[in-house]
């Protein structure tokens, strides 16, 4: 057990480390999105849904008419917005709605949390399938670290509670028992859900066996999920219902759920079709299932189609689903979970640290794969972070009406990996993770500084106006940037 904890942890784990990292920063994706557009005004103001969908459907009927497909996200607790999707035969097209006053915001182009949710299940640059098998073999990995971590450590509660400063190896080990007993249930908890989310893909034969053809698999999407296919129009034009009227149906039939997202199919058409989904952060109405439930109406008559049926086995789903994604949590509880995967990340860190300093010094050890080990160490844990800080920097400098500046602030993010693993090559060990976790300091405390030259929502301004996501923005930058200092000041036993 001793040796499949030690390498089923070692082989991935660096992997295992930018996936928790970027999953960590999922859990506030949004707030990461709404800090890389600043040109988003604060809404303070809660403006009635209904009124909101009628700015919404007004703004699509003259901007998007030929459109197939509409979406509107209904502004909710984390972001105060209207925003609007749209694709038919003349492209696509997105558009974000000040809800006072039904105003289009122009805002720069950016991936925001969208990159770190979608890179933490499926990375960059790798096809899309390749990538997530990738992913869920590592989390396998991961699943066995964890299981035979609890065999091995027979004293796991009793080191738990012992944390020896300055003593080298034995403080990297307190450390790491300290992060693994810390958050276990979490760990198995977030790992297990994760490949549960994509057990379809990695163990595909019951889907296939149960719905062998293509259609089947079409009707379980259209019932399970509130997805609509891409059903053509009939080609006659008919007026449709008004969408409030339709929101307030669903909500009534919700008995208090709130709607979160509303899409149209062929709008204007006479097979024109509504989808009402409820929002998935209301745990009080819902639960924690991270499939909330819809309502599909004839987007001409009114007449409610068919609605999401609870079964047990989807309802399963859907709450191992939500654990995962806590889309449910308030805010302390997403806070709860940040942290708890920063502490699988310090797992992770001081797992893979452990390994290198037991056999440094060690003659029988191969010089080559300690040195290689030493190197992936330097620029994973602390290469990764820098470069995630710079992407922030990035979208600050990059000038906002840059063709494909979304993309280039990811290419940007990897560039400067590619530049800490230079670093990682050229640098003696102790003077790299001096110098890179350094760095990410830096990067760090002058982000706030940063962000209050190149927009009007610096610190000062965003207290005075209550606008709590800048202010704990700067502040949670402030004391990562101490953790770094921190981290290249004790630099010893890396």
């Amino acid at each position: 057990m001793a040796q499949l904890h030690r390498w089923t942890g070692l082989l991935l784990g660096w992997l295992l480390f930018v996936i928790f990292l970027s999953g960590t920063l999922s859990f506030f994706r949004q707030e990461i999105s709404l800090w890389m557009q600043p040109e988003r005004p604060f809404v303070s103001e809660v403006v009635q849904s209904d009124l909101v969908l009628e700015q919404a459907s007004r703004y699509l009927q003259q901007q998007a008419a030929d459109a197939s497909h509409w979406t509107v996200k209904l502004p909710d607790s984390r972001d105060g917005l209207v925003h609007l999707n749209w694709r038919g035969p003349l492209g696509q097209g997105q558009a974000s709605l000040n809800p006072l006053n039904g105003e289009m915001i122009p805002v720069r182009e950016t991936r925001g949390g969208e990159f770190f949710y979608r890179f933490h299940f499926q990375l960059h640059y790798l096809p899309v399938l390749f990538a997530r098998y990738l992913v869920g073999i590592a989390a396998m990995f991961m699943l066995l670290a964890l299981i035979s971590g609890v065999i091995t450590h027979k004293k796991i509660f009793q080191d738990f509670f012992t944390f020896r400063s300055g003593k080298g190896l034995r403080s990297w080990l307190d450390a790491h028992n300290g992060f693994s007993v810390l958050a276990l249930p979490f760990h198995l908890m977030i790992t297990y859900t994760g490949l549960v989310t994509m057990m379809a893909l990695y163990v595909p034969w019951g889907l296939d066996r149960a719905f062998p053809e293509p259609q089947q698999k079409q009707h379980l999407l259209s019932e399970v999920f509130a997805f609509l296919p891409a059903e053509p129009g009939s080609g006659e034009r008919a007026p449709m219902v008004a969408l409030p009227s339709l929101l307030a149906q669903a909500e009534a039939h919700w008995q208090g759920a709130e709607v979160g997202r509303v899409q149209v199919s062929n709008p204007g058409d006479r097979h024109a079709k509504v989808v009402m989904e409820a929002r998935s952060d209301q745990p009080e109405q819902l639960g924690v299932s991270g499939h909330p439930p819809f309502q599909v109406f004839d987007g001409v008559s009114g007449e409610r189609l068919r609605e999401k049926v609870p079964a047990p086995a989807y309802d399963t789903y859907g709450i191992l689903l939500g654990l995962h994604l806590g889309r449910f949590a308030d805010w302390p509880a997403r806070w709860l979970y940040a942290l708890l995967g920063a502490a699988g990340g310090g797992m992770l860190a001081s797992g893979l640290i452990v390994w290198s300093v037991k056999r440094r010094g060690k003659p029988t050890h191969s010089v080559a794969g300690l040195w290689l080990v030493d190197r992936l160490n330097l620029v994973t844990l602390a290469g990764f972070p820098t470069a995630v800080v710079a992407l922030f920097w990035l979208n600050r400098l990059l000038p906002a009406a840059w063709p494909e500046r979304a993309q280039w602030e990811i290419h940007g993010l990897f560039l400067v990996w590619l530049g800490m693993l230079v670093h990682a090559l050229i640098r003696p060990l102790h003077a790299g993770w001096r110098e890179q976790l350094g760095l990410a300091g830096i990067l760090l405390l002058g982000l706030p500084v940063l962000n209050l030259v190149t927009t009007e929502r610096g610190f000062v301004v965003s207290l005075m106006a209550g606008d709590w996501l800048f202010v704990g923005f700067d502040l949670t930058c402030l004391v990562l940037a101490a953790l770094m200092f921190r981290f290249a000041w004790k630099k010893r036993a890396c």
